[in-house]
């Protein structure tokens, strides 16, 4: 998970670097928010409890569709939908495999280990080594990121690009709205009116006005 910190870490500086502050991220309102906590969370579960492999990838699932949850319910937010799209990507490639597969041969270009010695390696409760039944492993973790030692998917890079964009967004401060222009007739009918201390009545007022007083002339009796 150390490319969703760095996304976190990259939004946080753009944002402050654009004039936001952290108190404007702290009034926004998110909705359904315990979702994301439980989603967190159950990402470490596996790797800090010694859980067996079947209630591990229960733990995965869970976190990824709690997630996937906290996403849908907060994607008026600019760049969530980016992230749902992110947790998609990985949905669907671990829930058919039961787990992420991961790709030899990406494992073997972040230099962890020799071409010999990557079907030894132990990749946790949450992932395992490419097999020949994986399904969708296009969309396994086969990107290898030589700079943090690290092989993810391309589900994990829209995550992080969506994940840095809201953090972002969250930290900018809003840009106030100038008031709307008035129209040119509007600003010297305002003027007038403030120079003459009240506005004058259309005309076809005023000629309503002159007939009622010829009729009340001309009534007997007036």
């Amino acid at each position: 998970m150390g490319y969703t910190a760095i996304a976190v870490a990259l939004g946080v500086l753009a944002g402050l670097a654009a004039g936001g502050r952290p108190g404007d991220a702290a009034g926004a309102t998110l909705r359904l928010w315990p979702a994301l906590v439980v989603g967190a969370a159950a990402q470490w579960v596996p790797e800090v409890l010694d859980v067996p492999e079947r209630a591990a990838f229960a733990a995965v699932a869970v976190s990824y569709l709690a997630l996937a949850a906290f996403a849908v319910a907060n994607v008026r937010l600019v760049g969530m939908p980016v992230v749902l799209v992110g947790l998609a990507l990985n949905i669907v490639v671990i829930l058919p495999n039961g787990g992420m597969p991961v790709g030899a041969e990406a494992i073997g270009r972040v230099g962890l280990v020799g071409p010999d010695e990557v079907a030894a390696v132990d990749f946790g409760s949450k992932r395992h080594l490419e097999r020949d039944d994986d399904v969708l492993t296009v969309l396994g973790d086969i990107v290898p990121v030589a700079p943090l030692r690290e092989v993810i998917s391309f589900g994990d890079l829209v995550l992080a690009a969506g994940v840095m964009d809201v953090v972002f967004r969250l930290l900018r401060p809003t840009r106030r709205r100038r008031p709307p222009a008035r129209p040119h007739g509007e600003e010297v009918v305002s003027v007038e009116a403030r120079l003459a201390g009240s506005v004058r009545p259309p005309v076809d007022e005023v000629i309503d006005l002159a007939g009622e007083e010829r009729r009340l002339l001309t009534t007997p009796g007036s």
